[in-house]
């Protein structure tokens, strides 16, 4: 995973040993693998100033897990009472549901959905209007995207670009 994310991004890396078993706890959750590598090699940032991957460890509120789950749970289900035909999803509750792990700057989320036995990434547009489902990891998703092997219909057409990076 690392190296080809590096071959595919400008990235440098942040590495940090964070406390892992902490977070999770606060969430009553466990975090993928791949996205755990992702923080502590690189940290939270931003892809092409566009994606950004949050962090329980941010201290910048804007990309920090906690933070944004709180906004983000309260938002999806304030807006699910008036319309649950459209909000099909649960929000993060005792081992299912989706999970927030990214946002972008047109105000698009990015989420895990939490199965019974299987996690599917969910990327839902500003104002929930469209939502695309992908059953893939966090670093599959990304890399598929950057490579152009699948494309994302919520994100601009110029989001990726011939020379990708990842700025902290």
């Amino acid at each position: 995973m690392t190296e080809k994310f590096e071959y595919i991004l400008s990235i440098k890396r942040k590495e940090q040993n964070h406390d892992w078993k902490t977070a999770e706890k606060s969430f009553g959750i466990e975090f993928p693998y791949d996205y755990k590598s992702f923080i502590d090699l690189y940290g939270e940032g931003g892809i092409n100033e566009f994606l950004w991957i949050l962090s329980p460890f941010s201290e910048c509120n804007n990309l920090n897990t906690l933070y944004k789950f709180n906004e983000m749970k309260q938002a999806y289900e304030t807006i699910k009472k008036d319309f649950p035909q459209i909000f099909e999803f649960e929000f993060w509750k005792n081992g299912k549901g989706i999970f927030p792990w990214g946002i972008t700057d047109n105000g698009d989320e990015l989420y895990w959905n939490y199965k019974e036995k299987s996690i599917d990434i969910v990327v839902i547009a500003s104002r929930y209007a469209e939502r695309q489902v992908l059953n893939c990891s966090m670093s599959e998703f990304i890399m598929a995207l950057l490579e152009k092997k699948i494309e994302c219909s919520i994100f601009p057409e110029d989001f990726i670009r011939e020379e990708n990076y990842y700025e902290f």
